[in-house]
């Protein structure tokens, strides 16, 4: 009779350990928030507490001319910036990258190039000191510029690749960030 239940029971209860495994996995699966590492979601939102902007004077150039792509950074509370890692995409068809300056308001990035097949500029930003880089609440910082020649007509653009990052100091975790692509029209 012992026998008849041990062989009813051990399926029931592989069939109960199973069942609340694959429960457990689906709640775990549905709190999970942890962003897929490399992407980046440019949208503009006024939630996040860092921003990343590009800034121009104009949004229109003419072939041939030279100019500057300034990007910025700033912040709606006060944060400490431990790291900031940059891809910045932009047509290689169009635009012509010369060079990429680190601001002297920002600190020496410690790796940087221009990639002109892949279109597209890296920089990676590591704040030596042990408090980070404080981004005061409302205070813009210049972090990079880049130096451009246009060599084709027609439309351009200057957005944030999927890699970039802002990393909080202390913490280590990856600060949200709002950016929206610059547009420039070149003309002939």
């Amino acid at each position: 009779m012992n026998k008849n239940i041990v062989k009813i029971l051990i399926p029931l209860v592989a069939i109960l350990v199973i069942a609340e495994s694959m429960v457990l996995i689906s709640k775990l699966r549905a709190n999970n928030t942890t962003p897929e590492t490399g992407s980046v979601e440019l949208k503009p939102a006024t939630n996040q507490p860092v921003t990343l902007a590009f800034e121009v004077d104009t949004n229109t150039a003419k072939v041939g001319s030279l100019s500057e792509v300034p990007l910025f950074l700033s912040s709606n509370k006060d944060v400490f910036v431990d790291a900031l890692d940059l891809y910045i995409k932009y047509d290689p068809s169009v635009v012509t990258v010369t060079d990429s300056v680190a601001s002297k308001q920002f600190v020496t990035p410690s790796f940087k190039k221009v990639n002109p097949e892949k279109g597209m500029v890296v920089m990676n930003f590591l704040v030596s000191e042990a408090s980070g880089f404080k981004l005061a609440k409302g205070v813009k910082v210049e972090i990079a510029r880049l130096k451009v020649n246009y060599t084709k007509g027609g439309t351009t653009e200057f957005a944030l690749g999927e890699g970039t990052l802002v990393v909080e100091n202390g913490s280590a975790k990856m600060l949200p960030f709002n950016s929206e692509k610059l547009v420039i029209n070149v003309s002939r």
